[in-house]
């Protein structure tokens, strides 16, 4: 079988893309895009002659080139986030030509069958799957009071609400730390160069600068998340919305335990005592929480995120007759 993964962005594939690397009878190429539109298109049709499984990663610009130029005999698979529903692309997808729409959770299902009108019928629920063994690192005697938020670009991501959650720790114990994980928003044109966005930031940076808790504000940049997890006891999850989160559960695989603000599609993703009504909820469950019973965290993750069970239901949708 040859299997073609095909997108802009693969970091939330890469170890699936490992494990079928190395699976028996399985060769694996890579069709990376520089964008959402094509740019190398005699590389992507060298991808057409050679595969019999064409993945798309995330439903934009690669599932419109392809479904144009796939072969009879190839199977179109496409894996959905949510970032897509507010493109163009959904509306553009021909349900002919592709064989099966991957949905990330059950809550990314039922937004594109109700907002792009997605077809149930060519839609499946694959969770995302987490290498728990990479996040089996002893954790440092100090992470009780270590706060973790990977990634907090854009605005959505509310950064606000993670400094107003850590700074009410700190005001109740000084010994906490926040510890932000990812790109800075400069490092993206298309955040900092929206004034709306950039005023977002440049509020929450002025409130760090001038308040007593700078020092214990580190700003840590793209890396290793494993590592970076060992010194972290808690998760955040404070965004308007996510398709999945990732994060908080690469931090559960760690023992970190997660923090996650209510919206919409958490309930089927998190255990629902990580899983808070108000910003006070989730500050009194960091302060009051006896830190020693996380053993939960790491058996959840392996019971109901195993890359192995994510990648083996991928591999039965690539065998579908």
């Amino acid at each position: 079988m040859k299997i073609a993964f095909i997108g802009h962005d693969l970091k939330f594939l890469n170890d699936a893309i490992e494990f079928f690397e190395h699976s028996p009878n399985i060769s694996v190429k890579i069709d990376k895009w520089e964008g959402h539109e094509i740019k190398d298109e005699q590389a992507s049709l060298e991808i057409v002659e050679w595969a019999d499984i064409l993945f798309c990663e995330w439903g934009l610009g690669n599932v419109v080139w392809y479904q144009k130029h796939k072969k009879p005999h190839q199977k179109l698979i496409v894996r959905m986030h949510r970032f897509e529903m507010n493109t163009i692309y959904p509306s553009q997808f021909d349900y002919h030509k592709i064989d099966k729409i991957i949905a990330i959770s059950p809550y990314v299902y039922e937004e594109f069958h109700r907002v792009a009108s997605i077809p149930r019928e060519k839609m499946t629920v694959v969770y995302n799957g987490v290498q728990t063994e990479k996040f089996e690192k002893v954790k440092s005697s100090k992470a009780k009071y270590n706060i973790g938020i990977i990634g907090i670009v854009p605005k959505l991501k509310r950064l606000d609400r993670a400094i107003e959650i850590f700074e009410e720790l700190y005001r109740r114990n000084n010994k906490y730390q926040l510890y932000i994980k990812g790109k800075h928003p400069k490092e993206f044109g298309w955040v900092w160069n929206n004034q709306a966005e950039r005023e977002f930031y440049e509020e929450v940076f002025r409130k760090i600068e001038n308040s007593p808790f700078k020092k214990n504000v580190h700003f840590e940049g793209w890396g290793d998340v494993t590592s970076w997890l060992k010194k972290v006891g808690y998760v955040l999850s404070v965004s308007d919305y996510e398709s999945f989160h990732m994060a908080p559960i690469e931090g559960m695989a760690s023992g970190a335990f997660p923090v996650v603000l209510k919206r919409e599609g958490v309930n089927v993703v998190f255990p629902k005592d990580y899983i808070f009504e108000t910003i006070e909820d989730a500050i009194n469950f960091i302060s009051e929480n006896d830190f020693s019973t996380n053993n939960n965290l790491k058996t959840f993750v392996k019971e109901n995120y195993s890359l192995t069970n994510m990648c083996n239901q991928i591999m039965d949708i690539f065998l579908e007759k």
